[in-house]
């Protein structure tokens, strides 16, 4: 889809070039149709959007179109008969409009996708389930096993993936394909009224009420820092845990019924969550009733979590501080940009996980030299300005594309050490991940002070 952005960006262009010149060349000047060239290249640019959606790399692109095709309409009337020819101002295409006009342009194509931005489809399987007791509709994603017969093939360790709210299954479509080729089943979903958008099984785009989008970007800009955006991003996570909640139920009870040729192991759970997703994880992680129900769940892997529920004020007014403390009770990978290294901002913005480093919980944190908040999904591939943005706090070696693989891989290489070093389980079935993969870059890791597995030179070396 990279490819088929460009062209129209650059048609868009070039409708624009060309009637500017026209008054400086004798070619051009008898082509009285380049007249209407402005008013294409806007159709253009308005029509990206509805086609490839939105795309934020090509919105000062779609501006200075405007204005340029708005300051090009007494030529237009002109040409119809409408406008006294000695009214018309000067329309000299000075330099500065064409810098303008360039580097709006080079901004499109430099950050246009680098894949495909299209949701995947082979091996894929989508259900909408119901859960009745809060009326809510979950679209559901299945990434199985590309070659339905899996007979003789060993079962694969199911991996629930909480999307983030903020682009949802769009965003790690893309990493889901590559822990399935890695060897794990992967469930992902989005619900309506609460990701942003929630993507149905028809592939049609559902958005929250804008009221609720407004309150989602309050909870994530100050999430951490006033009582009224905390509060908010709190019942987002009360909302996920409920997600969860029935997800689980599902998969024990009606996963196997649906999606019969899925290949994965009921007995051999691991939980992936970003943002909200983790921070819902990490609460219900702490819980020991609901780790005693819920035996399957042989790790957690938490994204770029916020953990609001551990901010508290001590009097109403004063800043909010890290107060509660939250200990997962089931192995926990935390994976979190490198401004984790960063001494200036490490407190401030990861506070919760590292109180819970300095306790006696089986936990570890990675971050990716480079890394940004948004680099451990698909956001480099599809959305590199938001990326480029966002960005970590050094330069990083790994690619676009890198990031993806490079993201799936840490997941299943913290999957495999558990695996590995599982007491025997007579109740589950062999089950089988991918070889591990070596990783190129610098990656840090944190343990908690109960970690008792091997050390993490295992999750860089194949």
């Amino acid at each position: 889809m990279q490819e088929n952005i460009r062209i129209p960006e650059v048609l868009l262009v070039l409708f624009l070039v060309l009637p500017a010149i026209r008054p400086y060349s004798r070619v051009l000047q008898s082509q009285d149709g380049l007249v209407w060239f402005p008013l294409v290249a806007l159709a253009i640019g308005v029509g990206l959007f509805p086609a490839y959606g939105f795309r934020p790399e090509c919105v000062p692109l779609l501006l200075w179109t405007v204005f340029l095709t708005i300051r090009h309409v007494p030529v237009l009337l002109d040409h119809l008969g409408w406008w006294d020819r000695d009214k018309i101002p000067r329309q000299g295409f000075t330099p500065v409009y064409l810098g303008v006009l360039i580097l709006t342009a080079l901004v499109a194509l430099y950050f246009s996708p680098r894949k495909d931005t299209r949701l995947i489809l082979p091996g894929v399987e989508t259900r909408t389930i119901q859960d009745e007791a809060r009326n809510a509709a979950l679209f559901l994603r299945l990434y199985g096993p590309v070659d339905p017969d899996t007979q003789g093939a060993p079962v694969r360790p199911l991996m629930l993936l909480v999307p983030p709210v903020f682009g949802s299954v769009g965003m790690v479509d893309q990493v889901c394909e590559q822990l399935r080729d890695q060897g794990f089943t992967v469930l992902s979903f989005s619900r309506e009224g609460f990701d942003f958008p929630a993507w149905g099984s028809d592939g049609k785009r559902y958005s929250p009420p804008v009221r609720e989008q407004f309150r989602i970007l309050q909870a994530f800009a100050q999430g951490n820092a006033t009582k009224a955006a905390n509060l908010w991003g709190r019942a987002l996570e009360a909302e996920r845990m409920e997600d969860i909640r029935f997800l689980l139920a599902y998969i024990k009870q009606d996963l196997y019924r649906d999606f019969p040729e899925s290949g994965a192991e009921r007995n051999t759970l691991f939980l992936t969550g970003y943002d909200v997703g983790g921070s819902a994880l990490a609460l219900l992680g702490a819980s020991p009733e609901w780790r005693a129900a819920n035996p399957e769940v042989k790790g957690l892997i938490l994204v770029e979590s916020p953990l609001w529920s551990a901010y508290q004020a001590d009097e109403p007014g004063q800043p909010l501080q890290v107060k509660a403390l939250i200990r997962p009770q089931v192995p926990t990978l935390f994976m979190a940009s490198d401004r984790v290294n960063d001494s200036q901002k490490r407190n401030r913005l990861y506070g919760p996980v590292l109180q819970i480093l300095q306790t006696d919980t089986p936990v570890v944190l990675a971050a990716v030299d480079g890394a940004g908040p948004l680099d451990y999904s698909d956001c480099p591939a599809k959305y590199p300005l938001y990326s480029a943005c966002i960005s970590g706090n050094k330069q990083t070696p790994w690619k676009y594309d890198t990031f993806i693989e490079g993201t799936a891989s840490i997941m299943t290489n913290f999957a495999s050490l558990l695996l590995e070093n599982a007491p025997p389980d007579p109740f589950r079935s062999p089950v089988a991940l991918s070889r591990r993969k070596g990783l190129g870059g610098t990656v840090h890791f944190e343990t908690g002070g109960a970690w008792n597995l091997p050390d993490f030179g295992y999750i860089l070396s194949p």
